[in-house]
């Protein structure tokens, strides 16, 4: 027994020694992308406290691609090596060319602008440093074994059925190890995720975490996965939607009251309607918002349209009057898609379009969806700089402001600008000078709800100075200026406020303030009309007097006949509760549309749940008709 025993285990050691010298080319290989993708994240100053994450998760795709040659014939091992090599150092070449132009990373669904490439070529050329030969090591390693070896060696060997055996365990082990490492410890740091990876919105973090070639390929994955979600039943459905709308939309009343003008837009972070017009201690909390609600037009019921994506869901629905997707965030899953924007439209009519913003590019994949959506150029958090640590991304609001005025100044006319600022972004930070809202002691208030009105505040301050600015300098009144929140705190401020004065009490945390500033113009008041973000586009067209495509869902809010404002399911997708002109309907926890209650717009007493038949049933299309559009991307499918 002794004697087989050491017989077995004399035999296991030369398999293992055969099939590890076998693998030993591709693990070597395997080393070499870990460093390429370590000097990757160094090289352009991403995410390095996941290292150990990173060299993990990389080395269990390095050996994923590059093991499983030994499993093919000998004479296809080594070209299989040098296809696999000259693709992985293609894709990291490219990878690395587009993030130092454009700020973001490449995603699968960019190869079909492949073709527009050479417009950047000379730029992209430029960016080339002898560095970057480290990316191309592992090609000039398998061309060099290629040359000397001849297919002879370790490569060529034959396994037999047991070495084989061997080689899958190892594989498999590594493989799997390494990923564990990654995601055993997201979920650590952050609980279950429903994708590969935690907080998608920060790519740079993401990058940083599982390598760009990981990213790359499990976006391509996600792609060939969601491509089956239309089907030919959503199509036939989206032409026969199309039929019954009108041939063309027909110019409201206010049309072209603001034409030639710059516009605008100030999307406020986390700004809560609720704060508006409200006083601590008889102090108003946004002084400056509350003077500027008087002054333009301001909605009180404007609900924030966002999913998953949040800030970035705010930017997509104001921006194409299309709803955000409730199980994934358009930005990340449909950077590429053909979309018919507001700042695509606007450049087509001649003017300038911009974005300033304090964060990075890679943050909710902006520097991938900005040119679909038609700008041209962006200013994001390199391109300011902080005389104070404010916030989550160092900039403060007070900072923003000012350095984004001179930038407007040198602007060529007419221009569209989007402004949007962080200082009141969760967890509500600010220095202790700078909290100047005084919060009596029994305002029964939570400490974070404290916290969240205090930076409200500062950026009222701050914002209320810009304007006075922009007043000084002549651009007021020559602009049209939207201000509005991008969605809701989450901190219950609303109820905590007193923002209870009917049953539809728990949907106030999703309203935001929209203010529309149209100096010149006469337009101001308060509007009690339901709205949301699909709306300030054909608003906004409107007064530009610019013909909004056939594409946008939401409404002129100058000239609506039945405002709505719909509130989503996120997850899950279906409807939460539809705010229309006439009723108001409340979804049961079930989704049957039986279950739930309608009550009256204006009294808020219940009705029969038919009387809100017609007002669920249109909603629920237009909600299938965006979803569809924006899975298939088929926006062309609506003009």
């Amino acid at each position: 027994m002794k004697g087989l025993t050491l017989d077995s285990a004399i035999r296991f050691v030369k398999l293992a020694k055969r099939c590890f010298r076998a693998l030993f080319f591709p693990l070597f290989l395997a080393l070499v992308f870990v460093v390429q993708n370590v000097a990757f994240n160094e090289w352009l100053k991403l995410d390095t406290r996941y290292r150990w994450r990173l060299c993990a998760s990389s080395f269990a795709l390095g050996m994923l691609l590059y093991a499983p040659v030994v499993f093919l014939r000998p004479r296809w091992r080594h070209a299989a090596l040098v296809v696999i090599s000259s693709a992985v150092s293609a894709l990291l070449l490219a990878e690395y060319l587009y993030y130092s132009y454009s700020g973001g990373f490449l995603q699968i669904s960019a190869l079909k602008l492949i073709g527009e490439s050479s417009a950047v070529m000379g730029t992209a050329v430029r960016l080339v440093t002898p560095g970057l030969a480290l990316f191309l090591v592992n090609v000039f390693l398998t061309l060099f074994i290629l040359l000397r070896m001849r297919f002879r060696g370790a490569l060529s060997a034959v396994l037999t059925r047991g070495e084989k055996t061997l080689a899958v365990v190892l594989i498999l082990v590594v493989v799997f190890g390494g990923y564990h490492v990654l995601f055993a410890a997201e979920k650590r740091d952050w609980g279950n995720s429903s994708r590969l990876y935690s907080q998608l919105y920060d790519l740079n973090g993401v990058v940083g975490k599982m390598g760009v070639v990981n990213y790359f390929l499990e976006d391509a994955a996600k792609r060939a996965l969601a491509s089956g979600k239309v089907t030919e039943a959503d199509r036939k459905f989206v032409q026969a939607w199309k039929a019954s709308r009108p041939a063309v939309f027909a110019p409201g009343k206010y049309f072209g009251a603001a034409k030639g003008r710059n516009l605008i837009f100030i999307q406020v972070e986390s700004l809560e309607n609720a704060v508006i017009g409200a006083k601590l201690g008889g102090v108003e909390i946004t002084p400056n918002l509350n003077a500027l609600a008087h002054e333009g037009l301001y909605f009180s019921d404007y609900v924030a349209s966002v999913g998953l994506g949040n800030t970035a869901d705010a930017e997509f629905a104001t921006l194409n009057s299309l709803y955000p997707l409730p199980d994934s965030v358009a930005f990340v899953d449909y950077a590429q898609n053909t979309y018919a924007a507001l700042p695509q439209l606007l450049a087509d009519h001649g003017y300038g379009t911009y974005v300033f913003h304090g964060d990075v590019a890679t943050f909710w994949n902006r520097a991938n969806i900005y040119p679909s959506l038609g700008y041209k150029n962006w200013y994001m958090k390199d391109a300011f700089k902080s005389t104070r640590n404010i916030g989550i991304t160092g900039l403060g609001d007070e900072d923003f402001f000012k350095q984004s005025l001179p930038k407007l100044m040198s602007l060529p006319r007419p221009f569209m600008a989007t402004l949007m600022t962080l200082s009141s972004h969760t967890p509500f930070l600010l220095p202790e000078d700078l909290r100047t809202l005084a919060i009596p002691d029994d305002s029964g208030l939570s400490g974070t709800q404290a916290q969240y009105l205090e930076s409200v505040h500062y950026t009222d301050k701050v914002l209320g100075d810009f304007i006075l600015s922009l007043k000084a300098t002549g651009l007021w009144g020559d602009s049209l200026i939207v201000i509005f929140g991008d969605h809701g705190s989450y901190t219950g401020i609303s109820q905590a406020l007193g923002n209870s004065r009917d049953g539809v009490a728990a949907l106030k945390s999703s309203q935001v303030p929209l203010i529309i500033l149209a100096p010149g113009t006469g337009l101001r008041g308060e509007m009690t009309l339901p709205a949301s973000h699909l709306d300030i586009y054909p608003t906004v067209t409107n007064l530009l007097g610019v013909n909004a495509p056939r594409s946008i869902l939401g409404q002129d809010l100058l000239n609506a006949k039945d405002p709505v404002a719909v509130y989503r399911k996120n997850g899950v997708g279906g409807i939460s509760a539809i705010e229309g002109k006439d009723f108001i309907y409340l979804a049961s926890r079930d989704g049957d549309f039986n279950n739930g209650s309608c009550l009256a717009a204006q009294t808020r007493q219940p009705v029969p749940i038919d009387a809100c038949r017609s007002l669920y049933d249109s909603q629920s299309a237009i909600l299938r008709i965006s979803d569809t559009v924006v899975r298939g991307d088929l926006i062309r499918s609506l003009f």
